[in-house]
């Protein structure tokens, strides 16, 4: 068993997806599911139910016409899209009870939510089907962070301020303490709540994006490079020129790229916090000195 494994071994429990996220894979293994089916599974969760139809009318996730009701929502959405939005919402909850004296939630979420963004942005800007499975990638990219604050919050604390203090990469202190990285333990995350093959793929090799799968690659690289964003402006523009006179996909990629990430995100995160993160999440306080750096 791989170190990865054995650290989630005894956090399967406590960071399991809920049990109406499991009902709706078993769903969309089913060809003849209905629209009907689907809503019978999700509103047994008042909660996700309104979060859902908030989804389906936002700006960012929405269509064109209104839904008035979940079974409105879920034809909009389509069930594909479903998955990665109930995916996107029941993550947070399942990492909501972290204390804040070991984890600034509010901050982890809303970068991830900002990642979520980048890459859903750059997914359509480079002309692939962008849906909201980039913006679900983005969201889980650095989960393995929270899986290490849950079980070992002072080794994954060392970690970090080591590698601030030594201006090393986080993920080469964390191999150093844990024996793995949060792109390795995120990726077992990924297999242990049984999700689609590309997000153990992207989110393990979302570092060095040439060594995944090439069936993978394409989105690796988008990834990786919607990560370039939040860089310093000379790491950003060296990543975006080298990807697009290697990467025929982001060839069309404009150069003022960080300039409408930046764009949409002023537009769009606070609405999209306060549609996918738990009340106690939005609520609480921040944690000085906290993950994420």
């Amino acid at each position: 068993m791989r170190a990865e494994q054995q650290f989630l071994c005894d956090l399967a429990e406590k960071i399991s997806m809920p049990e109406v996220y499991l009902k709706i894979r078993l769903l969309l293994e089913k060809p003849d599911a209905r629209i009907r089916d689907y809503v019978a599974v999700l509103q047994t969760d008042s909660m996700l139910t309104v979060r859902i139809i908030r989804m389906a009318n936002s700006r960012f996730f929405g269509f064109n016409r209104k839904a008035y009701d979940l079974y409105d929502a879920i034809s909009l959405i389509g069930t594909i899209q479903l998955h990665d939005l109930l995916l996107s919402s029941l993550c947070m909850r399942t990492f909501c009870n972290i204390p804040d004296a070991v984890m600034d939630l509010k901050e982890f979420w809303l970068h991830g939510i900002e990642c979520g963004i980048a890459c859903r942005t750059l997914a359509k800007l480079a002309g692939l089907p962008a849906g909201h499975r980039f913006f679900a990638l983005g969201l889980l990219l650095e989960i393995g962070h929270a899986a290490m604050f849950v079980k070992a919050p002072e080794q994954a604390l060392d970690a970090l301020l080591a590698s601030r203090e030594q201006g090393l990469p986080i993920d080469e202190q964390e191999r150093l303490l844990f024996g793995f990285d949060y792109c390795q333990l995120g990726s077992e995350l990924m297999r242990l709540w049984h999700l689609p093959e590309v997000y153990s793929h992207i989110i393990g090799h979302q570092l060095h994006p040439e060594l995944t799968d090439p069936h993978y690659r394409n989105e690796t690289y988008l990834v990786y490079l919607a990560q370039q964003v939040f860089a310093e402006p000379e790491q950003f523009n060296q990543a975006l020129s080298g990807l697009k006179d290697s990467q025929q996909q982001f060839a069309a990629i404009p150069s003022n790229l960080k300039d409408l990430v930046s764009q949409e995100i002023a537009n769009h995160l606070d609405d999209i916090f306060l549609m996918l993160c738990p009340q106690s999440v939005v609520q609480s306080n921040a944690c000085p000195g906290g993950f994420p750096p």
